[in-house]
């Protein structure tokens, strides 16, 4: 009898380890990620150049995860993915976003997905030297309602395939677009960085913003007044144009 239960309580451990695996952001992010490549199909040369998880350092030794690349004549489309429910607020500068759940009941604050990315094309940008011909691109997944979200280029997954015909009044080359892709696959391909250092990394980051250090490029935030109010700028700007709202 003793064997009985004791399998029993195997079986409910067993089923609960599933259960939190399952719901845990890792998993819930690899699956957001899974639907955004089957919906970018894959590299088709001379027409479209598709990187999925690009994980790498820059010449500063700051990581940076990007969920997808996309390499068409109309530009260099940088992803991020969020497999969120609920409904979503946020706007462009706000350097927090709400997802609400629960029928209001309860309220979780995540950092803005625009602002993130831009940090990654930044990243890029610096990487192959180039400025004006990356596009920010954030994909909520079906279970989020962002019809209360004001910013460009925030997508459901339904209309993401939009992105691939849009005229951003670019038109590179086949050659151009080859060179991109090669160049980023090898970044990719020489990367030495892990998930848990890169993980590491963003906490750094996180500290850095709260003692007043941009975490793009490390110079000073300044104290900035705009016509939506105070907000940090980094002093490097134009060059880095990270910003961070009052709080």
């Amino acid at each position: 009898m003793f064997a009985f239960y004791l399998s029993i309580a195997a079986v409910c451990l067993i089923a609960v380890v599933i259960v939190k695996f399952i719901k845990s952001p890792e998993t819930r992010g690899a699956k957001g990620e899974t639907i955004v490549a089957r919906i970018l199909g894959r590299t088709i040369d001379g027409e479209q150049y598709v990187i999925h998880d690009l994980l790498f350092s820059d010449k500063n030794g700051n990581s940076c995860q990007i969920d997808h690349v996309l390499i068409n004549k109309h530009g260099i489309w940088v992803i991020e993915t969020k497999n969120f429910s609920g409904r979503i607020y946020g706007d462009a500068r706000r350097r927090e976003w709400t997802q609400v759940l629960a029928y209001g009941n309860e309220k979780n604050k995540f950092y803005n997905p625009v602002k993130q990315n831009a940090t990654h094309i930044y990243r890029l940008a610096e990487y192959l030297d180039e400025k004006n011909i990356f596009f920010n691109v954030v994909v909520f997944l079906r279970r989020a309602d962002i019809s209360r979200v004001s910013a460009e280029n925030v997508f459901d997954v339904r209309t993401l395939s939009v992105i691939k015909r849009r005229d951003t009044g670019l038109n590179l080359t086949p050659e151009q677009m080859q060179n991109f892709y090669e160049k980023l696959i090898k970044l990719k391909n020489e990367s030495r960085i892990t998930k848990k250092e890169h993980i590491a990394q963003i906490r750094d980051k996180r500290n850095k913003i709260r003692s007043g250090i941009c975490p793009r490029c490390g110079a000073k935030l300044l104290l900035r007044n705009g016509k939506d109010g105070c907000f940090f700028e980094c002093s490097n700007y134009p060059d880095c144009r990270f910003t961070k709202n009052l709080d």
